[in-house]
């Protein structure tokens, strides 16, 4: 509403200057010139950035961001790699990827079936559970980064896996895990802050994790509800903030206000408001495909040993010898698709299943003859015929026995009168009858004789 009052107010100052403000020393150039400065500067100003203003930030956003910025940098970082690493990975691509993240602890490639196909160290310090990241979650697309959080007698790590395909077909993961203390030499405040996740602690940071808000928290509901806010119990309150690595939240927290005592520094502190043991999970059931020519698959026809022993090199879209298609070549992709479609077609069984069927050829039906479409006269041979055989209701043509007379006890034709006998002959006119009207020529009338 408000925009087309001015668009309306607009409009009578556009108006009023063109009946006040036009005259001959002022010409219609200069009142589209005051005109488009009104608009300019009351309907619509233009778009301006103020690079002096930087914004404020509240004390405790501040303190968390100078903590998790270095932090946020690094894991941005490998879930860039992490999201093109969708190949099975080469001896050099592994020592690349070693040397850009030193922080990270080992790689692993790992079967849907759950075997590790290769792993780096061959033996790790740190036993860990590969299942949990073969089931895609629900809650992502198939092809996003899936992430864990394992407790260990020497810490929790963090795992961060690329899940692979061939097609459709799930191939397994590859994975990178890392452990979150060897992170904090990025931050600029690692002992102000304090990261977690709902299934472990990862860095306490200064304080004695027990007197924090932060324990005994329900994670897994707050996260579900918010990404950022406030926790307080009677020594303070803390500010934390939600970061999502994959589909795990991991939860970064400072100190807000209050006092609380300090720490040891050891991630054991969690291992009692986090829950100790999960259920062991079973490698998820897998699909095998089934050995078909993928053009006889989509077909939906069922393909011999020996088709599909040469399915390599019918798909190239060339016939085994290796040399090109030629028109019109029972190699073509469609003259065998209108095989594949013929072989799909089945006859309907008659009576059993060994019924044979007659294949003789039916005979032709016998055309039906159409009676005339004239005027009621029976066509003779001496008739003329209109197109399509009918009779033509003039008579003969000039010159073809014109002085042969009708029937002179014909009645006058009418819409409704059926048809003549075909076989009948003119009718002897020496019996007194009066003779029949005739047209120019001779030809008989096909109304009858004159009254």
């Amino acid at each position: 509403m408000l925009k087309s009052y001015v668009r309306y107010i607009f409009l009578l100052m556009f108006a009023a200057s063109l009946v006040t403000g036009c005259s001959s020393y002022q010409p219609t150039k200069n009142v589209w010139k005051s005109t488009k400065s009104f608009w300019n500067t009351y309907v619509s100003p233009p778009a301006s950035v103020d690079f002096d203003e930087k914004g404020n930030l509240s004390p405790q956003a501040l303190s968390l961001t100078h903590s998790m910025m270095g932090i946020d940098v690094e894991l941005t970082r490998l879930e860039r790699v992490m999201l093109n690493a969708d190949k099975p990975p080469t001896r050099e691509w592994l020592n690349s990827f070693l040397t850009s993240f030193p922080w990270i602890s080992g790689f692993a490639g790992v079967k849907y079936d759950g075997t590790i196909l290769g792993q780096e160290p061959a033996n790790p310090v740190k036993p860990l559970d590969f299942i949990p990241l073969l089931y895609e979650d629900k809650k992502q697309s198939t092809r996003a980064l899936r992430a864990d959080v394992q407790n260990s007698p020497y810490g929790p790590e963090v795992l961060l896996a690329s899940p692979l395909y061939d097609g459709v077909d799930f191939l397994g993961v590859v994975v990178a895990n890392f452990d979150m203390r060897s992170l904090m030499q990025y931050s600029h405040t690692p002992q102000d802050v304090v990261i977690l996740s709902p299934q472990a602690l990862l860095w306490p940071g200064k304080y004695d994790f027990a007197s924090t808000p932060l324990a005994g928290v329900n994670w897994d509901e707050v996260v579900t509800k918010t990404s950022s806010g406030s926790c307080s119990n009677v020594n303070g309150k803390f500010y934390f903030n939600v970061r999502y690595l994959g589909n795990v939240p991991l939860i970064f927290a400072v100190a807000e206000s209050g006092n609380f005592p300090q720490g040891n520094g050891s991630v054991d502190q969690g291992l009692s408001f986090f829950p100790k043991e999960r259920p062991k999970l079973t490698p998820p059931p897998h699909v095998e495909r089934k050995n078909k020519n993928r053009f006889e698959e989509s077909q939906n026809v069922d393909v011999t040993p020996e088709q599909a022993a040469g399915a390599p090199a019918q798909a190239s879209g060339k016939p085994a010898g290796g040399a090109d298609i030629q028109p019109g070549s029972h190699d073509s992709m469609l003259l065998r698709q209108k095989k594949a479609e013929r072989r799909k077609v089945q006859e309907r069984q008659l009576e059993g299943e060994n019924a044979s069927v007659d294949r003789t050829p039916r005979p032709a039906k016998a055309k039906k003859e159409t009676p005339p479409t004239g005027l009621g006269i029976a066509p003779d041979e001496d008739a003329a015929t209109l197109p399509g055989g009918r009779p033509s209701p003039f008579g003969p043509k000039d010159g073809e026995d014109a002085d042969k007379p009708a029937d002179s006890s014909a009645k006058p034709a009418s819409s409704s009168a059926k048809p003549a006998d075909a076989s009948a002959k003119p009718a002897d006119n020496s019996a007194g009858s009066e003779p029949p009207a005739e047209l120019s020529g001779g030809r008989p009338s096909p109304f009858g004789p004159r009254n």
